[in-house]
């Protein structure tokens, strides 16, 4: 465990999951809203304590700010802070052990691995071994076949509001959590998300890993979606699934109607990438 050093004024500023998935609440109680989740590994500040049961907290990740339990964090030195809170390896695993002694911890997919060498990662509890796969500290090499790959990693993963794993999961942290595996790191929401990229005008102009953005009825960017293929988007509806997309929006086949309405499609990586 870490030393317990007290940071500033009586109380912590810094922390990082230790648990493979911590919800994010917009109330610090257990009636709040789930808004967001945090990964193992994912470093954040402390911006607020309401009691000795919840702190408020800034993802080190998004601008994102929430909720979470005392009692499911560890908390850190600003030293320990720095050290931990660098760009990190992520795991690739749809779920997979790190082990430390006699500890096992099951890690989801996009969770951070902080100063992985390969074989090991630090945690302010001690090493952990970890043997699956990952990425590198710079990101994958981005080529659209494996965008396309591991976007389908995530197929029937169930819809859950605020969720950000394999295990449940929403629409723009599907987007977030694709593209951090290449090193690209974008906000947490569709409605943030649009606005990086340059404009696809036309739909025969799309191609894979570009990003659908949908409205919903009050002309409010809600939801986004990874195109795979010609005229296929993967998106979130219920499940994590790929569906139709063409200038009007969404056409899910087995309703056999159009379940959103596109306003934009946008090109992240090639602009990201080349600057």
């Amino acid at each position: 465990m870490a030393k317990k050093t007290i940071t500033y004024n009586g109380e912590w500023l810094f922390g990082i999951g230790h648990l493979n998935v911590v919800p994010i609440m917009d109330k610090p109680n257990d009636s709040g809203f789930m808004i967001s989740q945090l990964l193992f590994g994912e470093t954040f500040t402390i911006i607020h304590k309401k009691n000795k049961f919840w702190i408020k907290i800034q993802p080190s990740h998004c601008s994102i700010a929430g909720w979470i339990r005392t009692n499911q964090i560890l908390y850190l030195e600003e030293k320990a802070y720095k050290k931990l809170n660098t760009t990190s390896p992520k795991s690739l695993e749809i779920c997979h052990a790190a082990f430390n002694g006699e500890i096992s911890k099951n890690i989801v997919m996009g969770s951070s691995l902080p100063l992985f060498d390969g074989i090991s990662f630090m945690m302010p509890d001690g090493k952990y071994i970890f043997n699956g796969q990952a990425t590198s500290v710079n990101g994958l090499e981005y080529s659209t076949e494996l965008l396309v790959k591991i976007a389908k990693r995530f197929l029937n993963t169930p819809e859950i509001s605020g969720g950000r794993t394999p295990f449940g999961i929403d629409s723009g942290a599907l987007i977030q959590i694709i593209f951090s595996f290449f090193n690209i790191i974008l906000p947490r929401f569709p409605e943030q998300q649009c606005t990086y990229g340059e404009d696809v005008d036309f739909m025969d102009f799309v191609q894979e890993g570009d990003i659908a953005f949908c409205e919903n009825r009050d002309g409010i960017i809600s939801h986004a979606g990874i195109i795979t293929g010609y005229k296929k988007v993967l998106h979130v509806y219920g499940s994590v699934r790929i569906d139709h997309i063409d200038h009007f929006g969404i056409f899910n086949d087995d309703i056999r109607k159009y379940t959103h309405r596109l306003r934009i499609v946008k090109r992240v990586l090639s602009t990201t990438l080349n600057g």
